[in-house]
């Protein structure tokens, strides 16, 4: 009877260890996914919030850059013609790209000879550019809003349907056909339509077009020798923190108030190059004083560290 008795408490001692056994593995497919779930959940909000930080902090030093462009200055220790510059503070790095409107072409003033040496700059051939500027010239329609609006024809480069009137913003250049997949950054870094000038500075050139106006003819009347005064500005910023991945980025354009106020106002937003683009290109200016002011790389300063 002991021998008996023992066996069958043997028997159900393993049958509770079995059993144990298996909750436990029930509980462990349960919760794991749930623990690794949240962790990857938190990581993502992690990375949000780091996001979010650098993308605020980006935009406070664009408006920095800014203001010191109503004010004049930064022209001074940043080249206004799209070639970017970057500082270190602490483990964190900043790019930064200014463009003076005056070295872009305006879509709704420039004629067929400077629209032409913009869309080369974007890599098209002289027939296919030149067919570009017509149906550009043709999409802004007459000037006169009393001319008669004989329809033009479309061309196999350009848009469904000419709008007849003004371009009001760049990104109307992705209705052409033949610019559809070309990237918005790049027809920003060669166009604009806040100059409202019918020529284009070679001083404040952007840096994709200084390609084309190298063979360019120099009598052209549409191509300034001389620097002229600003009416617009495109800033873009881009923090980032070394070896995150994460990076926060601004971009917009400015222009300045009147000479009876001070400041400036933004007119629109800009698309940003991205990160890995300047990677390599910007030029390196070591801390960020000569960049943002004393000032600013101060504050920056106690804010890496």
């Amino acid at each position: 009877m002991t021998a008996g008795r023992s066996e069958n408490e043997s028997g159900s001692a393993g049958f509770s260890l079995v059993a144990v056994l298996v909750f436990m593995l029930i509980v462990s497919a349960i919760v794991v996914p749930f623990a690794v779930t949240a962790k990857t959940r938190l990581m993502i909000a992690n990375n949000e919030v780091e996001q979010e930080r650098l993308s605020l902090l980006a935009e406070g030093l664009a408006n920095v850059v800014s203001s010191e462009l109503a004010d004049g200055f930064a022209t001074e220790k940043l080249p206004p013609d799209s070639t970017p510059a970057a500082c270190r503070s602490g483990e964190f790095t900043f790019d930064v790209r200014i463009q003076d409107h005056s070295g872009l072409i305006d879509l709704n003033a420039a004629d067929a000879y400077l629209l032409s040496l913009g869309f080369a700059s974007l890599g098209f051939n002289q027939q296919t550019s030149e067919e570009l500027a017509e149906a550009a010239i043709q999409f802004r329609g007459s000037i006169n809003a009393f001319a008669a609006q004989a329809a033009e024809p479309t061309t196999s480069v350009g848009p469904a349907q000419n709008k007849q009137a003004p371009f009001e913003s760049v990104s109307e250049l992705q209705e052409f056909s033949a610019l559809a997949s070309t990237p918005l950054h790049d027809l920003h870094d060669v166009f604009t339509v806040f100059s409202k000038r019918g020529t284009l500075s070679l001083d404040r050139a952007s840096s994709r077009l200084r390609t084309v106006l190298a063979g360019a003819s120099a009598s052209s009347a549409s191509i300034t020798q001389g620097a002229t005064e600003a009416s617009a500005y495109s800033v873009e910023v881009i923090a980032r923190r070394d070896g995150s991945g994460i990076t926060g980025q601004v971009g917009f354009v400015v222009e300045k108030f009147p000479a009876s106020a001070a400041g400036f106002r933004r007119l629109s937003g800009n698309p940003v190059a991205e990160a890995t683009d300047l990677a390599g290109t910007a030029t390196s200016s070591g801390n960020c004083d000569a960049v943002f002011g004393t000032e600013a790389a101060q504050i920056l300063k106690g804010w890496a560290s």
